[in-house]
């Protein structure tokens, strides 16, 4: 999904910026990590460092990889999570030219934006509506979220991609349908990790999660079974 140099044009690449700079400047005055949150933030950033760079090429799209965003959102919240994704795009281009430098507002918004606050607010709102308290509901909603998150940022890809013809080959018909179709898969993969990786926070340590303005709740009830069982 990491999009290179030269494929957009000033029209993308302007207000991408632009709306990626804002989420900067709020998720810096809004993240507020605990001293326990501090090294699960760099665990979970080295990790998709390195799941980011195993990717394959998309014909009539760009590349296809996990993001980790819910995994990070989920965990950290939304502000923490940006700023942990921002980190990975800047090493990945800088240290292996893997995405563009003016293409990282694009690719900030695509996967450090709108696949962080996507599954988070899907949970919430699912937490909400659905009053989450069984186990397995709790997961269901954590893969539905990481699911759409990581489609939605690869559809958000695509249309940034085909808006920027002529530089880049394909339009709106070719782009977003190549960039979709293959999220769909590595979305189920999305929802499988950040199902295994919460689900195991949650049964071995439910108390690194208690200061997760998203996963805080969930953390209590755990533990609060766990003491019943």
């Amino acid at each position: 999904m990491h999009i290179p140099d030269g494929f957009l044009t000033p029209y993308v690449i302007i207000p991408t910026f632009i709306i990626t700079i804002l989420f900067w400047i709020i998720s810096a005055k809004k993240t507020k990590l605990t001293d326990q949150q501090v090294p699960i933030m760099g665990l979970l950033t080295a990790l998709f460092f390195a799941a980011m760079m195993m990717n394959y090429p998309i014909l009539g799209g760009t590349t296809a990889h996990l993001l980790g965003g819910a995994t990070i959102g989920l965990i950290l919240g939304p502000f923490a999570g940006c700023i942990s994704i921002t980190i990975i795009l800047v090493l990945q281009a800088f240290l292996f030219g893997d995405g563009g430098l003016t293409a990282l507002g694009a690719n900030v918004l695509n996967m450090g934006i709108i696949g962080i606050f996507i599954p988070c607010i899907i949970f919430l709102v699912g937490n909400k509506l659905f009053k989450l308290k069984t186990t397995s509901s709790i997961f269901v909603t954590i893969f539905v979220s990481a699911f759409i998150g990581d489609l939605l940022a690869a559809v958000s890809a695509g249309v940034e991609l085909s808006l920027s013809q002529p530089v880049f080959q394909y339009g709106l018909s070719v782009a977003v349908p190549a960039m979709a179709i293959n999220h769909s898969i590595i979305g189920v993969a999305e929802g499988i990790v950040t199902v295994i990786i919460i689900g195991t926070l949650l049964k071995l340590r439910p108390d690194v999660l208690e200061k997760s303005p998203i996963l805080g709740k969930l953390s209590m009830f755990q533990k609060k079974k766990t003491t019943e069982e």
